[in-house]
């Protein structure tokens, strides 16, 4: 597969995105908040003599310390070795009477030593129909697997069944009620929904304040993070009366256990109030109401047929003459896309880089159960990244999304939307490009992956990094950016992937994220020396 990757990517780098996208108008920034502190004459700084690559050997040598985890860890991430310790342990499979056919862990995370994510299982009953359950599954490697207060009898898959897997040290359950998302009860009856959007529009739009939703159908459930969040996507029915009115015809509500909400609304409230509103660059959703004590927001949904991942998915795997125009032509749309979001007066709550460097540091000292000395292996490393930053000053803050990644690029009839303003904020631009370019670069290496382990490709790695410099060539045509500290960002952003391998029980992934750090941190090196 990435051997087929490799010429696409060089044919869609060669081929460029300027000479063949139109130009937009420039965009013009706000003359008081946002003023970049390199002149458009200045070049980029060099690198101070002490950067992090110049230590002798690989700056981030001690993150191969993640190779060594533990098997009780690394089981879990075997979907054989899991599938066959779970069928041994659930007596339905044990005994034949129902016959397991996969098992995959998703969403799970390992905090303070202990390993918690929902655990999928595919199989077939006795009547040889295919069902697919969701469980919760609490591993701790250190202790025993235990289970107290089992009720006798629960048949497998039903409210209060619990069983251990011995082997694993694993706790399997059933999902108890979602009590994080108190809405959820509403959210997916669609008589209740109807009443409560219906209530929380006329009352969050003065412009929908006589609106009068007949029927309310749920269309699907696009995301559902059980205890985080979870967003429907409804259609709306209305009678006669709408005629001419723009009401809606369908609409997202998205609910949290956090804050994440409120922050999502006010960030998409100051962005529809903002210019951006009527830009001709990119698309953004019409935030309708936020109910506070539910933790519901509520805005109108955006037409699109796919998204922009979709299409990195399907021209890497046509590779045809067409689907690399129509990706080169959205790709330059999305730089140009960002750099309006950037340009318009939005406010926020300020992120910085410092702010993200002690996150990391957080997670590394959180690894130290495991690997006693995990940090102080990368500490001369950090700490050269932190003088690094210190030495280039960042341009001033402007509004931006705070989890810029391809996912997040809607496609519709050659227009492009931009959705999923949970992290809202104002940052440097440096933090949106550096994170888009580590996810395209993700991205494009997990699809070499197959069932087994997967196959690093160090030779896709300059097309790759050719791809990701023609976004920003095409961004840099509409807004001034310092690239040192994209180059920055990037390398924080490289390092949380690598320690995801780790915390996210993803261990084969870690060969292809040190290859793609390493690599970057040896070119920012030469590009900027």
């Amino acid at each position: 597969m990435l051997k087929k990757v490799a010429p696409i990517l060089a044919a869609i780098v060669a081929l460029g995105l300027s000479p063949r996208a139109p130009h937009a108008p420039r965009v013009h920034r706000h003359p008081v908040r946002i003023h970049s502190r390199l002149a458009p004459e200045e070049g980029p700084r060099p690198l101070p003599e002490g950067d992090i690559a110049a230590a002798g050997g690989t700056p981030f040598e001690g993150l191969w310390l993640l190779k060594d985890m533990p098997e009780s860890l690394r089981a879990l991430a075997r979907p054989e070795h899991l599938k066959a310790a779970v069928e041994r342990s659930i007596p339905e499979f044990a005994s034949g009477a129902m016959t397991l056919e996969h098992v995959r862990p998703t969403r799970g995370l390992l905090e303070d030593g202990v390993f918690g994510g929902i655990f999928e299982l595919t199989f077939k009953g006795p009547g040889g129909a295919r069902r697919v359950v969701c469980l919760r599954g609490v591993a701790d490697p250190r202790c025993p697997a235990r289970v107290d207060g089992v009720l006798p009898g629960v048949p497998f898959g039903e409210d209060g069944w619990r069983c251990p897997v011995p082997e694993l040290r694993l706790v399997l359950e059933t999902l108890p009620a979602d009590t994080a998302l108190p809405a959820l009860a509403v959210l997916t009856d669609p008589s209740r929904a109807r009443a409560l959007l219906e209530g929380a529009i006329r009352a969050g739009s003065p412009a929908y304040g006589d609106i009068r939703i007949q029927a309310c159908r749920l269309v699907k459930v696009a995301r559902y993070k059980f205890g985080s969040c979870c967003t429907i996507l409804y259609r709306l029915e209305y009678g006669s009366e709408a005629a001419g009115r723009g009401w809606p015809e369908a609409v997202v509500a998205k609910t949290y256990s956090g804050d994440k909400g409120r922050v999502s609304y006010e960030g998409m409230r100051a962005l529809w109030e903002s210019e951006l509103r009527w830009s001709t660059a990119v698309t953004i959703a019409e935030p309708l109401a936020f109910i506070p004590e539910l933790r519901v927001l509520i805005q109108a949904a955006v037409a699109h047929e796919s998204t922009l991942k979709d299409l990195l998915k399907s021209v890497l795997g046509k590779g045809t003459a067409k689907a690399v125009e129509e990706f080169r032509d959205r790709f330059a749309k999305t730089a140009r896309g960002l750099a309006a979001l950037h340009a318009c007066t939005a406010h926020g709550r300020i992120v910085s880089f410092e702010q993200e460097m002690a996150e990391i540091r957080g997670r590394i000292v959180g690894l130290t159960s495991w690997m006693p000395g995990f940090d102080g292996a990368l500490e001369p490393t950090l700490a050269r990244l932190d003088a690094l930053a210190a030495s280039q000053p960042p341009q001033r803050p402007v509004p931006s999304h705070g989890s810029f990644r391809p996912a997040q690029v809607l496609l519709h009839e050659g227009h492009i939307a931009f959705i999923d303003f949970d992290g809202f904020c104002e940052a440097e631009p440096a933090m949106d490009l550096a994170l888009f370019r580590a996810s395209l670069k993700k991205s494009v290496m997990r699809l070499g992956w197959s069932a087994g382990r997967p196959e690093p490709s160090l030779d896709i790695l300059p097309e790759l990094d050719g791809l990701c410099d023609l976004f920003l060539d095409e961004y840099e045509r509409m807004a001034p950016v310092s690239r040192e500290r994209v180059a920055l960002w990037e390398t924080l952003y490289l390092l949380e992937s690598v320690l995801n391998s780790w915390t996210k029980l993803e261990p084969d992934r870690l060969e292809s994220g040190m290859a793609l750090l390493e690599r970057h941190v040896r070119q920012s090196h030469s590009s900027f020396a």
